[in-house]
């Protein structure tokens, strides 16, 4: 075996961690290296110059979550933001980016990217949480790797399985405010055939906090895999998703404080559908060489209906997007020394068609978006405890809108080159150090590119940055974190919150910031367990993003949060019983669209949860469990803006709730 191979698996096992670890294991001696499918490269989380988080599917059913998003808040500490609530309107945010951050963060379900041409959020209840396998966690920017807009990091939801034992689980749930779902998964395969099969149908359906707030969902995802003798595969995967939700709107800062839970725009809905399929291959085309190729359709639609007392409006959003990437991996080692050498080709087709229905009047308009680039990565092992890490990637973006009359040129080629260099040490068992240095950019959104007040479309975001991290894990029971960035932007998008008047009354504009725009900040975190005892585990994050130079200098950028907390203890009562607690604090943050900050802003607050986990021994396979999220009933708003035409408004967040879940697995 070589060198760097014998380390990856050395690695591996001597970096197992007991039940609260990320990936859950337990059984030391006989663990495989942690791939981390994310990276695209088979890459393992040890010899990655990032933080890397890795959950399995018992981290994923242990957290008591009841969605995606609420499983990222819980278990990584992240920003999740619901409007309203509703998890089908929820957005994660990450490395210090506020208002619409979401774009900055790649969003993957089995490989395909979920993230919109427009400024919708993806939609993360597409994830469903009780068929989810294996989540991943890339911290910080991945443009070589992943392109247009991983700027602030990386989030993989797997829920195709990796072997061959057959499992079947179904499941209930019901809680608060009339919420209710299901969920019927199976998955496994026929080990002498090599072939893996996995799917999955859940559905979700809630009255919601506020008036006029419900939602239901129904999504579906499958996979069929088959594998090779030589260790090459190939996978189909299918998905379907049809939704609904209520959009109860904002509320002034009267309203929310007196009546919090009322709508005042009871007659606003959406509906969004999707169906997808993809392919997924890994050959094996000679020794140490493989060949990867990704490629799949999706088809998106959206209708929205919003009535007003100056009549109704109805808006239609449909697209299809296509995508190729065949990628080249050669593992032969140079001059003696492991090596890791991937090339490769992303190419993808958005087609954006938008139509408006306005009183007796109709518009229609057309965006493409056309994205093929080039890329290199290379991983070389110079020592047992010491790699580098070099990429670059050339990305050629083409935007063309038609039918838009604010756009004046309605066509944009941008041409662009990212770059990363990082470097990582291992010094001893279990323990991990990195330093990289990154150049990154992000595209605008295509309803971001076609409201601008000049009528020519916005150029990309660009920016670098520098991470530095530790992670190690200690005395068996200890793992600590700790990961340190800086970054500086030039152009960052943002709507102009100064809105100046027109015929038909106050309108408002995308720009391209007057400033720079600085981010520094660090996450760091310790987390301790002793198996069918107690565990507990704390996540701090802390950031300060401003505005440098111009207008708005030395100004915080709006709706980031200058420190997060995120606190969990669990104690098993016996064996089958483990009763939890947590806490979140987030510090006060300026309203969004505030950029000079002169504003009240939204206050601090501090949210309580408990929960109790029963998996009986007498009946293998039943699992229960209650949650109790804000259990002191705070009211409180996660997301809240300024308008020069309305002033504050606010979207309030979910008071007291409570989630029983009942599941058996067969």
């Amino acid at each position: 075996m070589k060198t760097g191979k014998a380390v990856l698996a050395a690695v591996a096992a001597g970096s197992a961690c007991a039940a609260c670890a990320d990936t859950n294991e337990t059984e030391v001696a006989t663990l495989e290296p942690v791939v981390v499918y994310a990276s695209r490269v088979d890459a393992t989380r040890e010899w990655m110059p990032s933080a890397v988080q890795v959950f399995d599917a018992d981290a994923v059913a242990g957290s008591g979550a009841g969605d995606f998003g609420e499983f990222l808040s819980r278990k990584a500490a992240l920003d999740v933001r619901n409007l309203n609530g509703n998890p089908m309107q929820g957005a994660v945010y990450m490395g210090g980016f506020g208002e619409n951050g979401f774009g900055r963060v790649k969003l993957l379900l089995d490989g395909e990217e979920l993230n919109n041409v427009d400024m919708a959020a993806p939609n993360m209840m597409r994830i469903p949480i009780w068929s989810v396998e294996r989540v991943e966690v890339i911290h910080g920017p991945s443009p070589v790797l992943y392109g247009d807009g991983a700027v602030a990091g990386v989030i993989s939801a797997t829920t195709d399985t990796r072997d061959y034992e057959k499992k079947t689980r179904l499941a209930v749930r019901g809680g608060s405010y009339g919420t209710a779902g299901a969920n019927v998964s199976t998955k496994g395969g026929f080990e002498e055939e090599g072939l893996q099969y996995s799917g999955a149908y859940d559905y979700v359906r809630s009255d919601g906090y506020r008036d006029h707030s419900a939602y239901d969902i129904h999504a579906v995802n499958a996979v069929l895999r088959e594998n090779f003798d030589n260790g090459s595969t190939a996978a189909i995967k299918a998905n379907y998703q049809n939704g609904f939700y209520d959009m109860p709107g904002s509320l002034s800062l009267a309203q929310w404080k007196h009546s919090a839970r009322n709508s005042f725009t009871p007659g606003d809905w959406a509906r969004v559908w999707s169906y997808g399929v993809g392919l997924d291959v890994k050959a094996l085309i000679a020794e140490d060489q493989w060949l990867k190729l990704d490629a799949g359709f999706e088809n998106k639609f959206t209708r929205a209906h919003y009535e007003s007392a100056y009549g109704n409006s109805t808006y239609e959003y449909t697209y299809y997007s296509y995508w190729l990437s065949p990628r080249y991996i050669n593992e032969k080692s140079v001059f003696g020394l492991d090596n890791r050498l991937t090339v490769g080709f992303d190419f993808r087709y958005d087609d954006y068609n938008a139509e408006t229905f306005s009183g007796g009047s109709h518009s229609k308009s057309d965006f493409a978006r056309a994205r093929g680039a080039f890329f290199v990565h290379d991983e070389l092992w110079l020592t047992e405890e010491l790699s580098l890490v070099a990429g670059a990637r050339l990305e050629r973006i083409e935007n063309h809108w038609s039918g838009a009359t604010s756009v004046r040129s309605p066509r944009t080629v941008d041409l662009i080159g990212d770059y990363e260099l990082g470097v990582v040490y291992r010094p001893l068992d279990g323990m991990k150090t990195y330093l990289k240095w990154t150049r990154f950019h992000r595209s605008p959104f295509c309803d971001e590119m076609n409201y601008t007040r000049s009528g020519y479309m916005l150029k990309p975001e660009t920016g670098m940055s520098l991470d530095a991290g530790l992670e190690w894990k200690f005395l068996e029971d200890f793992k600590f974190d700790f990961n340190a960035y800086g970054s500086m932007m030039e152009d960052e998008i943002f709507y102009n919150p100064h809105v100046t008047p027109s015929p038909y009354g106050w309108s408002g504009y995308n720009g391209n910031s007057p400033a720079r725009t600085r981010r520094l900040g660090f996450d760091t975190g310790l987390a301790w367990c002793k198996d069918k005892v107690a565990e507990a585990a704390v996540k701090y994050s802390a950031v300060q993003a401003e505005f440098r130079g111009n207008r708005y200098d030395k100004c915080d950028i709006p709706l980031v949060p200058s420190h997060r907390v995120r606190a969990e203890v669990g104690v098993w009562v016996f064996d089958d019983l483990e009763v939890k607690g947590g806490y979140n604090y987030v510090s006060s943050q300026n309203l969004a669209g505030d950029f000079e900050n002169d504003h009240d802003g939204l206050k601090a607050y501090s949210l309580f949860d408990v929960g109790i986990q029963y998996a009986p021994s007498w009946a293998k396979g039943l699992k229960a469990s209650l949650t109790v999220n804000n259990l002191f009933d705070r009211k409180y708003c996660d997301f809240a803006g300024w308008s020069d035409w309305s002033g504050a408004y606010f979207y309030p967040a979910v008071g007291r709730n409570f989630m029983l879940a009942l599941s058996y697995e067969f």
